[in-house]
């Protein structure tokens, strides 16, 4: 029996790499375009850039449903309620953030700008169930400089009647320095106030009581 040259070797090892490789190519093909589809996918939806400038970002739910828009006061949207939308008691100088709970009502928000002649800033928690603030954070300063106002706000929501008759809350605790008067005020479920207890700018502490109508009732203090 004839012995195979070492050029006829050569060549069966060539031709069997060849087929290893062509079958390799069937099994993978299936799959390098999708991992290639991917990948071109996945950049297009991971874009950066070192600045962005817009008049209004909205941030929404797969379904479409606002969960978040960031907008000046030109496009600032107005509030949604219910699923209907109303005019907000705001200048048009006022920019800001606006949250939405999944139903794509609002929820709350950042507000900055100027209002009946004050700077103001505002972060504000709404209660959902009823639309009403319940949480807020906020400043307010002359145009001069000449007053500031710092506050914390707790409020209650109103009842629910079914439909939106108001959206401030029944404010309950109020905690403000106002031009160097630090004060505490409690107020009723029906939102009169009923108890201050302060430090004025003098330093002189009090605490003041007072009736449902008013009145003062009970003073210690300056």
């Amino acid at each position: 029996m004839l012995q195979p040259s070492s050029s006829m070797q050569r060549s069966t090892r060539v031709l069997l790499a060849l087929l290893v490789i062509g079958v390799w190519g069937l099994l993978l093909r299936p799959y390098v375009p999708t991992a290639v589809a991917a990948q071109s996918s996945a950049a297009a939806r991971s874009t950066t850039f070192d600045t962005l400038t817009v008049q209004r970002i909205n941030v929404v739910d797969p379904d479409g449903k606002f969960r978040l828009v960031i907008a000046n006061s030109a496009k600032l949207p107005g509030a949604i309620l219910h699923g209907k939308a109303y005019p907000r008691d705001v200048n048009n100088d006022t920019a800001g953030v606006i949250f939405y709970n999944v139903q794509g009502d609002e929820t709350g928000g950042l507000a900055l700008g100027e209002q009946h002649g004050h700077q103001t800033a505002a972060l504000i928690f709404d209660c959902s169930y009823q639309p009403t603030d319940c949480i807020r954070i906020w400043k307010q300063e002359d145009m001069d400089g000449s007053g500031l106002r710092e506050s914390f706000d707790i409020f209650d929501r109103r009842p629910y009647t079914g439909r939106v008759e108001s959206t401030q809350g029944i404010q309950r605790i109020s905690l403000e320095d106002e031009n160097q008067n630090a004060q505490l005020q409690i107020s009723d479920p029906q939102g009169r106030p009923r108890v201050r207890i302060g430090v004025d700018k003098a330093g002189e502490p009090s605490i003041v009581m007072l009736s449902p109508d008013g009145k003062e009732v009970y003073r210690a203090g300056n």
